[in-house]
């Protein structure tokens, strides 16, 4: 058992070093989960070589340089995928996920924070070049001023949302539209209050409506949940799947509770490869299992539909959604994400969803037609 001993520029990583140094058998946890990936034995040689990674002290040093790495993908890979995904490999050293979550929450919005400095957008032309993130560039909005950060351009615009992503049921008050481009992850009725998602190991998990909305306010008692996740090519602005009556938008970022984490291995991320639309794959466990949402920090936006009650809309991860309470039409711009916030969850009331729909598989638009009220 190798205890890390890497000297670390950044303080945020010397406390992960700190933290895995303080226990033995956590210790020897993250250099089982670094060995294991670096064996290959999951399929993860390869990401692991191209970063450099033999051992847990070159995983700190993959740390330390991520915090200031300039996004960048050559024309064919996907190098901002990768580094996304060796980056959580630790999820998987089933050790104290309490701490680790709060960690990983901080280490993001550190990286958020310089990828929004005019160094970021260094490399932002490499994406224009690659064939996962350029099929729809000459749609993009190109501000006149350039991009001035990398999560400028991540969260960027249509020139024309109306011709790029059409508007299903403009007129029809029960068509429910998708809140972002994004994969469909299943949907889950909720039962007295809860939602008892079995895929997350044998016996099924019950998490409460209430501690997701961190609110007695809003009466979801039964109802219907859904999660969809988004990659990094993706449009990264979210919009409105109804028609409102008012909006309020809760930008305090909810916190997670981390309390509610009974074992690690409920909230390990499932392995996805999205190779069916050309849009790249997951080689490593990518952030997509519903169920971790409970102790993720998030955004709430709740509208009031003038028929058929509240629907939720959250954010998950680095959204970027301001206390407001306003007035939208159905598929307006109502959030977005910044480099890190890669899922959605909607809370409706009663709804009917379309049929065809397949969890990890089906890829949604934003604005296209997701389900109906009843």
């Amino acid at each position: 058992m190798s205890v890390p001993q890497y000297v670390a520029k950044e303080a945020l990583v010397r406390d992960l070093r700190d933290f895995i140094s303080r226990d033995a058998d956590r210790t020897k946890r993250f250099n089982d989960a670094i060995a294991t990936a670096v064996a290959g034995s999951a399929g993860t040689h390869d990401e692991m070589a191209n970063e450099g990674i033999k051992t847990l002290d070159d995983y700190l040093r993959f740390c330390d340089d991520l915090l200031q790495w300039v996004p960048k993908v050559s024309s064919k890979g996907d190098e901002l995928l990768q580094k996304i995904l060796v980056f959580y490999w630790p999820q998987n050293s089933n050790t104290d996920l309490s701490w680790l979550s709060y960690w990983l929450v901080t280490f993001a919005h550190q990286q958020g924070l310089f990828l929004s400095t005019p160094q970021s957008a260094a490399s932002v032309h490499s994406f224009y070049r690659n064939e996962k993130y350029n099929q729809e560039a000459d749609l993009w909005i190109e501000p006149k001023s350039g991009w001035v950060s990398f999560n400028h351009w991540f969260a960027r615009e249509w020139k024309d949302i109306d011709s790029a992503r059409p508007l299903a049921g403009p007129n029809d008050d029960k068509v429910v539209v998708s809140v972002a481009d994004s994969k469909f992850n299943g949907n889950w009725d909720i039962v007295d209050g809860n939602v008892t998602i079995s895929g997350i190991d044998a016996k099924g998990v019950e998490w409460p409506i209430e501690k997701l909305l961190q609110t007695t306010t809003i009466n979801y008692h039964n109802g219907t949940f859904m999660h969809a996740f988004l990659g990094p090519i993706n449009y990264h602005r979210q919009h409105a799947p109804v028609y409102p009556q008012v909006a309020t938008k809760n930008g305090g970022h909810l916190s997670g509770d981390r309390r509610l984490i009974q074992n690690p291995h409920m909230i390990t991320r499932r392995r996805e490869r999205l190779l069916s639309d050309g849009h790249g794959f997951y080689n490593l466990d990518a952030p997509d299992n519903a169920g971790y949402q409970w102790y993720q920090t998030r955004g709430l936006i709740v509208i009031q539909t003038k028929d058929y009650g509240k629907v939720a809309v959250l954010p998950i991860g680095m959204a970027q959604v301001s206390s407001v309470v306003m007035t939208v039409k159905k598929g307006d711009n109502i959030s977005y994400f910044l480099f890190g916030g890669l899922d959605v969850v909607v809370v409706f009331e009663k709804v009917t969803f379309k049929s065809g729909l397949k969890p990890g598989e089906t890829k949604l638009n934003v604005r296209s037609e997701l389900a109906r009220f009843q």
